[in-house]
Protein backbone atom coordinates (compact mmCIF):
# COMPACT_ATOMS: atom_id res chain seq x y z
CA UNK A 1 0.00 0.00 0.00
CA UNK A 2 1.57 3.35 -0.83
CA UNK A 3 2.41 5.59 1.47
CA UNK A 4 -0.48 8.99 1.19
CA UNK A 5 0.96 12.05 2.96
CA UNK A 6 -0.20 15.83 2.75
CA UNK A 7 1.70 18.69 2.66
CA UNK A 8 0.80 21.83 4.31
CA UNK A 9 1.99 25.18 4.59
CA UNK A 10 1.70 28.85 3.79
CA UNK A 11 0.84 29.61 0.37
CA UNK A 12 4.30 31.73 -1.09
CA UNK A 13 1.54 34.50 -1.88
CA UNK A 14 0.45 35.24 1.69
CA UNK A 15 3.65 35.69 3.19
CA UNK A 16 4.64 39.29 4.12
CA UNK A 17 8.90 38.29 3.34
CA UNK A 18 10.17 41.49 4.94
CA UNK A 19 7.69 41.26 8.12
CA UNK A 20 9.76 40.04 11.45
CA UNK A 21 8.30 37.38 11.49
CA UNK A 22 10.00 35.82 8.69
CA UNK A 23 13.22 37.85 9.11
CA UNK A 24 14.54 34.67 10.97
CA UNK A 25 14.73 32.74 6.83
CA UNK A 26 17.38 34.80 5.44
CA UNK A 27 17.12 35.21 1.96
CA UNK A 28 13.63 33.87 1.65
CA UNK A 29 11.18 35.23 -0.91
CA UNK A 30 8.35 34.00 -2.61
CA UNK A 31 9.93 32.51 -5.64
CA UNK A 32 12.57 30.71 -3.71
CA UNK A 33 9.61 29.54 -1.30
CA UNK A 34 7.21 28.34 -4.29
CA UNK A 35 9.75 26.35 -5.79
CA UNK A 36 11.14 24.60 -2.51
CA UNK A 37 7.76 23.57 -1.94
CA UNK A 38 6.89 22.47 -5.66
CA UNK A 39 10.14 20.28 -5.77
CA UNK A 40 9.46 18.67 -2.53
CA UNK A 41 6.12 17.52 -3.69
CA UNK A 42 7.64 16.69 -7.18
CA UNK A 43 10.63 14.70 -5.32
CA UNK A 44 8.45 13.01 -3.11
CA UNK A 45 6.15 11.98 -5.81
CA UNK A 46 9.43 10.68 -7.95
CA UNK A 47 10.19 8.55 -4.85
CA UNK A 48 7.16 6.63 -4.50
CA UNK A 49 4.76 8.48 -2.13
CA UNK A 50 1.35 9.82 -2.91
CA UNK A 51 1.38 13.23 -2.25
CA UNK A 52 -1.13 16.09 -2.00
CA UNK A 53 0.14 19.65 -1.29
CA UNK A 54 -2.29 22.01 0.67
CA UNK A 55 -1.31 25.70 0.56
CA UNK A 56 -2.99 27.69 2.83
CA UNK A 57 -3.49 31.02 4.72
CA UNK A 58 -2.81 32.71 7.84
CA UNK A 59 -5.73 32.49 10.34
CA UNK A 60 -8.77 30.75 10.13
CA UNK A 61 -9.05 30.68 6.85
CA UNK A 62 -5.64 28.57 6.59
CA UNK A 63 -6.74 26.26 9.54
CA UNK A 64 -10.37 25.75 7.83
CA UNK A 65 -8.72 24.96 4.25
CA UNK A 66 -6.65 22.21 6.07
CA UNK A 67 -9.80 20.95 7.91
CA UNK A 68 -11.05 19.95 4.67
CA UNK A 69 -8.07 18.54 3.22
CA UNK A 70 -7.29 16.19 6.31
CA UNK A 71 -10.93 15.39 6.60
CA UNK A 72 -11.30 14.07 2.72
CA UNK A 73 -9.05 11.49 2.41
CA UNK A 74 -6.49 8.97 4.62
CA UNK A 75 -2.96 10.22 5.03
CA UNK A 76 -0.36 8.00 6.82
CA UNK A 77 2.22 11.37 7.04
CA UNK A 78 1.38 14.83 7.79
CA UNK A 79 3.83 17.16 6.64
CA UNK A 80 3.51 20.95 8.13
CA UNK A 81 6.18 23.26 7.19
CA UNK A 82 8.61 25.77 8.75
CA UNK A 83 6.73 28.94 8.02
CA UNK A 84 3.10 27.43 10.28
CA UNK A 85 5.47 25.74 13.04
CA UNK A 86 8.19 28.21 13.40
CA UNK A 87 6.40 31.41 13.12
CA UNK A 88 5.57 32.21 16.70
CA UNK A 89 2.66 34.52 15.80
CA UNK A 90 1.19 31.48 13.83
CA UNK A 91 0.84 29.11 17.01
CA UNK A 92 -2.59 29.09 17.33
CA UNK A 93 -2.56 27.64 13.30
CA UNK A 94 -0.39 25.50 14.10
CA UNK A 95 -2.33 23.97 16.74
CA UNK A 96 -5.44 23.90 15.15
CA UNK A 97 -3.67 21.75 12.16
CA UNK A 98 -2.06 19.32 14.91
CA UNK A 99 -5.46 18.83 16.74
CA UNK A 100 -7.63 18.43 13.19
CA UNK A 101 -5.26 16.14 12.03
CA UNK A 102 -5.26 13.96 15.55
CA UNK A 103 -9.06 13.43 15.18
CA UNK A 104 -9.28 12.90 11.26
CA UNK A 105 -5.78 10.81 11.03
CA UNK A 106 -5.44 9.32 14.62
CA UNK A 107 -2.81 6.83 13.10
CA UNK A 108 -0.70 9.35 10.85
CA UNK A 109 2.66 10.30 11.80
CA UNK A 110 3.86 14.06 11.84
CA UNK A 111 6.54 15.12 9.33
CA UNK A 112 8.46 17.84 10.25
CA UNK A 113 11.01 19.54 7.46
CA UNK A 114 14.05 21.11 8.18
CA UNK A 115 14.14 24.07 5.67
CA UNK A 116 12.37 25.21 2.69
CA UNK A 117 14.38 22.57 0.43
CA UNK A 118 13.24 19.39 2.18
CA UNK A 119 13.70 16.35 0.38
CA UNK A 120 11.80 12.45 0.68
CA UNK A 121 14.21 11.91 3.61
CA UNK A 122 11.55 13.73 6.20
CA UNK A 123 9.34 11.09 5.49
CA UNK A 124 11.22 8.17 5.22
CA UNK A 125 12.16 8.89 8.63
CA UNK A 126 8.79 7.51 9.86
CA UNK A 127 7.83 5.65 5.91
CA UNK A 128 11.47 4.38 4.72
CA UNK A 129 9.31 2.40 1.68
CA UNK A 130 6.82 4.55 -0.24
CA UNK A 131 4.96 1.30 -0.72
CA UNK A 132 4.73 0.70 3.07
CA UNK A 133 2.19 2.13 5.24
CA UNK A 134 4.00 0.86 8.20
CA UNK A 135 5.59 3.63 10.06
CA UNK A 136 8.76 2.09 11.29
CA UNK A 137 8.66 3.47 14.90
Amino acid sequence: MTVTAIQIGLDPDVIDYDSPDFTHFPGLTKEKLRKANDDNVAGLRAAGYDVDNCLIDFGEAGAEKARKWLAAKHYDAVLIGAGVRLVASNTPLFESIVNTAHSTQPDCRFVFNYSATATPADIRRWYPDPADATPTR
